[in-house]
């Protein structure tokens, strides 16, 4: 480890050192979509770092200030800062140091979540790969989560597997102020990873939730978005049918515990899923298992799912989709699956490979 002094108030201490990721192209690769992959075929993943932050306040929500400024540690990407307006800013510390109560937090305490961490994908794959960093250092120190945490039934299950004995989440109503708190920061720019850590998160998070493999278990599951506000499928109906005579589980992760999710990815070899939350279960699987995604057509933004199949050692599957209004964007729209074709790519997916060895 190394230690670099950014300034009088925060010291950087560097874990592991900077690497470049290289990712395989999906099984069913078309030329014609090399658009879609090309420019993340390649990229390269920062050092993996730790901050100490000294004399930092803490808001309710999970915004890092001091001294009347918010700190870019509160954001997944530090851009983010310039969307907020300054009638906002505003706002916030008029309400942070005028109508919250104020405590003091005099115990070493760690901090790991983002503007984007109460989303499931991106607690998963950047909040808790950024715990997993410092997960030998917890000791008696404090994880430290914002109030709204607490409700997110999927948050404190997670958590578990770390051991970690005293979490806090803050109340509604108060702003800490920290003398010391431990950030580490984003192990990868989020939909970017580092592969050793997150390989090492899911050995993890398996070992403890599914530590024998249960061979009698359904290994084919697709995860439906029919519960969900956006990027639904609107012909649904057509697809299950198609999966259901290839002997897939409809699976709607609403129904099931994080715990149940973990089992089942864990015990599965084939997962189908359109982009969103449920595919991010494909992290619990098995090296050598396989992820079908059914993605808008035109979306060359939303690779986090085929970079984290890379990163695991999954083979990649995927088909491109219309959406169900023409121009919409691929982050909301609800597309409509070529049936045929999916038939064809579960034959493809299926037929293709062979059993899982691991996660080499």
């Amino acid at each position: 480890m190394m230690k670099l002094k950014a300034s009088r108030s925060v010291e950087e201490t560097v874990l592991s050192p900077e690497i470049i990721s290289r990712r395989k192209l999906p099984v069913n690769f078309d030329q014609g979509d090399l658009e879609l992959f090309r420019h993340v075929l390649e990229q390269v993943i920062p050092a993996t770092t730790v901050r100490e932050l000294r004399d930092v306040r803490v808001s309710a929500d999970g915004l890092l200030f001091k001294g009347g400024r918010i700190l870019a540690e509160s954001f997944a990407f530090p851009s983010h800062m310039g969307l907020w307006k300054k009638r906002s800013i505003l706002k916030f510390f008029i309400d942070s140091y005028i109508f919250k109560s104020l405590r003091r937090f005099d115990a070493p305490a760690f901090w790991i979540t983002d503007n984007w961490s109460e989303a499931y994908f991106h607690w998963v794959a950047d909040a808790l790969t950024r715990l997993f960093v410092v997960k030998d250092q917890l000791g008696d120190m404090v994880l430290l989560l914002p109030h709204q945490y607490k409700a997110l039934k999927f948050v404190q299950p997670s958590l578990k597997p770390f051991g970690i004995r005293n979490i806090e989440f803050l109340a509604p109503d108060e702003v800490l102020a920290c003398e010391k708190l431990i950030v580490p920061m984003q192990t990868a720019p989020s939909g970017h990873y580092n592969e050793e850590i997150l390989r090492g998160l899911s050995d993890l998070l398996v070992g403890f939730y599914n530590p024998s493999h249960d061979s009698s278990s359904a290994d084919r599951i697709y995860i439906s978005r029919e519960r969900a506000g956006k990027r639904r499928l609107e012909n649904e109906k057509e697809v299950i049918h198609a999966l259901q005579e290839f002997d897939f589980q409809i699976v709607y992760a609403e129904e099931h515990s994080f715990e149940q999710q973990v089992k089942m990815a864990s015990d599965s070899r084939y997962l189908v899923s359109n982009h969103g939350a449920g595919l991010t279960n494909m992290l619990f699987m098995r090296g050598g298992t396989s992820v079908l995604e059914l993605r808008h057509k035109t979306d060359r933004i939303n690779n986090c799912y085929f970079t984290m199949a890379s990163a695991l050692n999954l083979n990649y599957f995927y088909q491109t989709c219309e959406p169900e209004n023409a121009g919409e964007d691929a982050h909301v729209a609800n597309l409509h699956v070529d049936v045929e074709e999916l038939r064809k790519n579960l034959r493809l997916m299926i037929g293709a490979v062979a059993r899982p060895s691991g996660r080499a």
